[in-house]
């Protein structure tokens, strides 16, 4: 605990030079990422972790129900999102549930949405991590004709989370957990309609889109003045996202990346542990980040104004 309070003390106030950025993410992440504790139990709390079937989002999945949590995963892959189910439920003898979930078409977020809703026996999401996210290798659109990166990791989520509010699956006092990547400082725009080609579009198109995570992050926080709304950047991680022919962190020794498991452990300090604070942004290596006013994630008016857009491409009034 002595080790996760000094994590928690830490506070840094960080440039928006990339460089800086990326070196301060990627500098003694092995030593400087906390371990998650294994209290507070989380027994009678409901969890909702969505791309809880692979990388990162399994072991959030796993950490909150070793815990004591009841967890419902949701994903696109519905073979692996049955053997995570089955996997974490007979590890930890708590109750693990799945829901197939395609965050990159509105229609299956929908469905989800009434799925989940009664799979959980109507009863409120306590702590929901919005976890799921794409590294796009090539150019592609939603179902609904967006940029693939913007409809997954950021409209997707948004759809989900404002039908699970509409059907009272939110607790009053919920943690929401949003995952990022400090790799935003690349980006000054998110938009839908972004178009790209050559060997870092990919890379560019997630950019802006975890700078858009953080845009939501806070119109969120300020809608919904209730409920806590933690933004966590993991690490930089051995997953699948990074680990294209052309990424940009292909050619990094994997001695510097951190694995999946030890990637969820700072989101999940960030669903579990109490007296956080309502709307902060938490990063696994420098703490708690305050963003200086020149920050594109501070930019009041291009997060209002993002927020409009996806309220406008939601479908849901």
């Amino acid at each position: 605990m002595a080790e996760l309070d000094e994590f928690l003390k830490r506070v840094s106030h960080p440039g928006v030079a990339v460089s800086e950025r990326l070196f301060t993410a990627m500098r003694g992440q092995a030593s400087k990422t906390p371990i998650c504790p294994e209290t507070p139990y989380l027994d009678g709390r409901r969890t909702l972790v969505t791309g809880g079937n692979a990388g990162i989002g399994y072991w959030i999945a796993q950490g909150l129900s070793m815990r004591g949590a009841s967890v419902m995963i949701s994903a696109r892959r519905e073979a692996q999102l049955r053997n995570a189910t089955e996997s974490i439920g007979k590890e930890t003898r708590n109750l693990v549930e799945y829901t197939p979930l395609d965050l990159a078409d509105l229609r299956s977020v929908s469905e989800a949405a009434v799925k989940i809703t009664r799979a959980a026996k109507e009863d409120p999401f306590d702590i929901v991590v919005l976890n799921a996210g794409i590294w796009p290798k090539k150019y592609a659109r939603s179902a609904q004709g967006h940029e693939i990166a913007f409809a997954v990791n950021v409209l997707g989520h948004h759809a989900l989370l404002k039908r699970l509010l509409a059907r009272g699956m939110i607790a009053t006092d919920a943690r929401i957990v949003v995952l990022t990547g400090d790799i935003y400082v690349m980006a000054r725009e998110c938009t839908p309609d972004f178009k790209y080609s050559g060997a870092y579009g990919g890379m560019l198109a997630y950019c802006r889109s975890k700078l858009g995570n953080l845009w939501f992050a806070a119109e969120f926080a300020k809608r919904h003045p209730l409920l806590e709304v933690v933004v966590v950047h993991p690490g930089v991680v051995a997953s699948g996202l990074v680990s294209g022919e052309h990424g940009i962190l292909s050619t990094l020794n994997r001695g510097f990346l951190l694995s999946p498991k030890m990637g969820a452990q700072t989101p999940l300090v960030a669903a579990t542990q109490p007296g956080l604070g309502r709307a902060i942004y938490l990063h696994n290596t420098a703490g708690h980040m305050k963003l200086s006013a020149e920050d594109p994630a501070v930019n009041a008016t291009a997060s209002a104004k993002f927020w409009s857009t996806l309220e406008s491409l939601d479908g849901l009034t």
